[in-house]
Formats: C-alpha cells, sequence, structure tokens
C-alpha cells in the first residue's frame, strides 16, 4: 500500500493510476465503494469505446509508439517524450 500513497507536492498525471477512485477505495478498507466506482470505471471506459468506434476515432497512445526497437528490430513500444514536462493539458479524463 505504501507504493500508492500520494505526495501532496508531487504533480501526477491525471491518468495515473495511483488516482484510481476505486483503488483509493480498496485501501481505505471500503469493499463496496471500490466495487461501485470500479463498475462505474468499466462502464465509462465501454461508452469511451463505443463512441470511439462510432465516430471512426482511433485511439493512440500519447507517450509510446509501436515501432522497430533501434537494437533489436523487434517492433516494440518506444518511448516518445514528453512525459516528463508535465504537460497533461490533453489527457483524457479517464477517472
Amino acid at each position: 500500500m505504501m507504493l500508492n500513497e500520494l505526495d501532496e507536492a508531487e504533480e501526477l498525471c491525471p491518468t495515473d493510476s495511483r488516482l484510481r477512485p476505486d483503488i483509493r477505495c480498496l485501501e481505505q478498507g471500503k469493499i463496496d465503494d471500490a466495487a461501485e466506482k470500479k463498475v462505474y470505471l468499466e462502464e465509462k471506459q465501454r461508452v469511451t469505446r463505443k463512441h470511439m468506434k462510432k465516430s471512426k476515432e482511433e485511439w493512440l497512445p500519447r507517450w509510446f509508439r509501436l515501432q522497430p526497437h533501434p537494437v533489436t528490430g523487434h517492433m516494440d513500444w518506444i518511448y516518445q517524450g514528453q512525459y516528463w514536462q508535465c504537460d497533461w493539458s490533453n489527457c483524457p479524463e479517464i477517472f
């Protein structure tokens, strides 16, 4: 549980898993609340996917791209930079 503790001074990306409301409730022992929040998040994901499919919008990762690894040549997810600049203005609201 210590790994998920939030530091007040730490600026986190809005999609950081430590901000998941279901996990926070679970860590606080609020099992029923955690289950409700998880169901809510899953439903939100389904609605988002349905909307994207209907509008033919393609989801693209923000900080990684699937491309040949420079050493092995195998397809791999390669970090593209910009995450640590902390400009998360274009992050989706996933929670």
